[in-house]
């Protein structure tokens, strides 16, 4: 049971004994031809049970909202833990044009995600990060623009709200083949 659950719980509870406690002292109403003196004295009481249970619902409305004593949390803690990075590629590059990372990351569970690139050719790489429903480059979508990482340089790309697919990848572009250096890229999610 959640906390909701149990707090809504204890509301009906309240309202119940309340409604029980108010069925009770009008089913001993006084009969019609009782003094005045008892049927004031039946009103009274009626009176004081509705004000008795008004008290406890505001007491208890004001321990939710957190204002008095034993106040009740509605919160609920759900950290947020990040996996341990996953190297999706790293390779010496000596070519010119589109290279695809080596896997997908699995991201349905992630909030949010980080992409470090991390470059030692001596040419800038541009780098697209793309989403797919399955884990397959093939019909992957672009995510976001294209990042430029320079020659001998790191880069950081960090997905937004809206950029969420199940499985994240990169794919890499070189307008001129590098002749010396390493492009290592790897992704870190949080859960």
């Amino acid at each position: 049971m959640s906390e909701n659950d149990g707090q809504t719980a204890v509301l009906a509870g309240v309202a119940a004994g309340a409604g029980s406690f108010l069925g009770t002292l009008l089913s001993k109403r006084p009969a019609a031809a009782a003094a005045s003196e008892d049927k004031l004295d039946h009103l009274i009481d009626l009176s004081t049970a509705i004000l008795a249970g008004l008290e406890r619902t505001n007491l208890y409305l004001a321990q939710i909202a957190g204002a008095g004593p034993g106040a009740i949390s509605e919160s609920v803690l759900t950290p947020w833990v990040a996996r341990d990075a996953v190297v999706i590629f790293d390779q010496e590059v000596r070519q010119a044009g589109d290279i695809p990372a080596d896997l997908m990351v699995d991201y349905s569970n992630g909030k949010r995600a980080i992409i470090k690139v991390e470059s030692s050719l001596d040419q800038a790489a541009d780098i697209q990060t793309i989403g797919n429903i399955v884990d397959s480059f093939d019909s992957s979508t672009d995510i976001g623009p294209v990042i430029a990482c320079p020659a001998n340089d790191n880069i950081s790309i960090g997905l937004a709200w809206d950029d969420w697919h199940p499985w994240i990848g990169v794919r890499m572009n070189l307008a001129v083949a590098p002749t010396a250096g390493r492009l290592r890229i790897a992704v870190v999610i949080q859960d």
